[in-house]
């Protein structure tokens, strides 16, 4: 089988609320922001809901906001139950944030939740938000970590495909996902599961209350599945004819829009969690398309990277993956069974030589989803697999923009002064057309993280890319590192201007735990 490891995490939005999975833990990370009681809910115009909020003693999340609009925003996170009730003590407010500014909410000093609780946060402003959910995750006994990085968008589908999904495949790869409830009213869910090499099964779920069959889900809740039933965390185990499967899902919702969010993860000693977003499927918003970007593809220095697809049609499809960068175009052919699913790996045959780095492309004859999985061996070749495990979604050409967003980007933050460079990031951007661009790198330092050394202050550049170009916040030369500039520290947000359409992805690590260290996620287009 593929090499392919995933671990599913929940994320809902609503037309105006934004839902993220979240945990708490003292770890390092930004103030949570000013207390500040609710009783009824905020008034504030744009809203984000995020699901499975989970503050324990080994499991955080925070919640990243960026103010996607043209004025100072004032932004608001509140709390509720998986039923909807509030909780008025975990209430946290920012305000005077700048246009592409962020502010981070940090479950893990949010004094006003106790320890295992799982709820829904909604995040509300007055200004047009992003918003990103962050999980850490420690090994107990070790202190080894794991990451992960997903969007939160504020619309959902009524019917959301999954490229990939896990139920203790080869007795360690392991998917865990949840689905809010983005709507006025209780959501009606069934998952159906389609089987690598064909056949699957439907959950139609025990229905009640409102629901004549499926999973009911609550406005402003979730419902989440995993390997096993974990009553603690909200978990419903996935049924028994999934057990050992690699699979892609399509999960169905009558009543109101869902959206899902997907942690993929080991239950082997390695320290892999890469989370991904749902992929809508029909309508306004639809992430499925016949041709999709991926912004990132490698096979170099043991890194290697693997693409999977699902077909959410009634009508098989007949794919094409092309891999352009370094070593030159590289192109397989792939079919993907009606409802079904299918993946490449460019360590599964010879398309993809050693030594290739750049972008992908899927091309179909029938609308597809596309996630990429990025993972790290020992050594080329090795198959001895490192900690790292990160994943992104593959996007629609025609959802490029000329417009691109990044609420979370690092610069030596916590560097220890030691050789250890701390909290860095790496902004990835494809242009739409594979042509030249020129792009304008904005990028808002955040002043309250409390991280030491770590100001304000607004850094921009700007530079003539072709096909595609990585701009790496660490390194010291300003005209690559997207910044313009070289500060000792940097956290904040980034907004990048090109005269085409373009493409764009981030990558956050640290060399500062041992673990996996790397998120990936998605810009934000405009």
């Amino acid at each position: 089988m593929p090499r392919v490891r995933v671990r599913t995490l929940a994320l809902a939005a609503t037309a105006s609320a934004l839902l993220l999975g979240v945990s708490a833990v003292p770890t390092v990370s930004a103030k949570s922001g000013r207390t500040h009681d609710v009783v009824m809910e905020r008034a504030l115009p744009n809203r984000l809901a995020l699901p499975a909020l989970l503050p324990n003693s080994r499991e955080n999340t925070s919640a990243i906001a960026q103010n996607n609009g043209t004025a100072p925003a004032t932004i608001a996170m509140d709390i509720y139950t998986p039923a909807g009730v509030l909780i008025p003590s975990a209430s946290r407010v920012e305000t005077n944030v700048p246009p592409g500014g962020t502010r981070t909410f940090a479950q893990a000093v949010n004094t006003g939740l106790t320890p295992g609780f799982r709820g829904v946060g909604v995040l509300s402003s007055d200004q047009p938000i992003n918003a990103l959910l962050a999980r850490d995750i420690e090994q107990n006994g070790t202190g080894r970590k794991s990451y992960s990085l997903h969007n939160a968008y504020p619309t959902g589908g009524n019917t959301i495909t999954l490229p990939y999904i896990s139920n203790n495949l080869s007795g360690q790869y392991n998917t865990r996902f949840a689905i809010a409830n983005t709507g006025t009213a209780t959501a009606c869910v069934t998952v159906a599961y389609a089987y690598d090499g064909g056949g699957g099964m439907t959950d139609t779920g025990p229905g009640g209350s409102g629901c004549a069959t499926g999973y009911p889900v609550p406005v402003g809740g979730q419902v989440a599945f995993g390997p096993q039933t974990v009553t603690a965390e909200a978990t419903t185990a996935m049924p028994g004819a999934t057990a050992g499967k690699l699979m892609a899902a399509t999960v169905t919702s009558t009543g109101s829009p869902v959206t899902v969010a997907v942690d993929a993860y080991l239950s082997s000693g390695l320290r892999k969690l890469a989370s991904y977003d749902g992929f809508v499927v029909g309508g306004a918003a639809s992430d499925i398309g016949t041709t999709l970007a991926i912004p990132l593809a490698i096979k170099l220095d043991g890194y290697y990277t693997q693409v999977l697809l699902s077909n959410p049609n009634g009508t098989a499809a007949n794919a094409t993956l092309t891999y352009k960068g370094t070593t030159g175009t590289h192109t397989t052919a792939l079919s993907v069974p009606a409802n079904g699913t299918a993946n490449h790996s460019v360590y599964q045959d010879a398309v993809v030589p050693e030594g290739f780095a750049g972008a992908a492309t899927v091309t179909s004859d029938q609308p597809l989803a596309a996630g990429l999985f990025r993972v790290k061996m020992t050594s080329p070749g090795s198959f001895i697999d490192e900690d790292l495990y990160t994943a992104i979604n593959g996007v629609p050409t025609v959802r490029a923009t000329n417009t691109a967003k990044f609420p979370l980007i690092f610069r030596h933050a916590y560097s220890s002064g030691g050789g250890a460079n701390g909290y860095d990031s790496a902004v990835s951007v494809a242009v739409a057309d594979g042509g030249a661009a020129t792009v304008t790198l904005t990028t808002v330092a955040d002043p309250t993280t409390g991280a030491p050394g770590c100001t304000g202050g607004t850094y921009t550049t700007t530079k003539t890319i072709t096909g595609s170009f990585i701009f790496y916040q660490g390194l010291s030369d300003p005209a690559v590192n997207g910044l313009g500039a070289s500060p000792s520290c940097l956290w904040g947000g980034m907004v990048i201007t090109s005269d085409k359409p373009i493409i764009a992805t981030a990558n956050v690590t640290n060399d500062l735990n041992l673990g996996d260290n790397d998120g990936m996620y998605n810009a934000f287009g405009q």
